[in-house]
């Protein structure tokens, strides 16, 4: 497990969902602005999904590891941001 961070940057609540194997699954919706701080498994795949007025929207799909704390520097410059 590797720990990671996302921070939602736009003006509307996303849905992000992790995905990974051996059934490891998490939801969480996420606020405008909100940093949402998770453990994931380091093959795991994010999909961050949009509101629209017809509903849910895939926005982003990428790799979990793009998201990993990599270092204590990481680690304060969001605390920082």
């Amino acid at each position: 497990m590797i720990e990671c961070v996302y921070r939602n940057a736009s003006s509307r609540m996303v849905i992000l969902k992790c995905i990974g194997e051996h059934h490891f699954y998490r939801e969480k919706v996420v606020m405008p602005t909100e940093l949402f701080w998770f453990e994931a498994p380091a093959e795991a795949r994010l999909e961050i999904w949009k509101m629209s007025v017809t509903g849910e929207m895939l926005h982003l799909r990428a790799d979990v590891s793009e998201y990993a704390i990599k270092s204590e520097s990481s680690v304060e410059s969001v605390r920082a941001s």
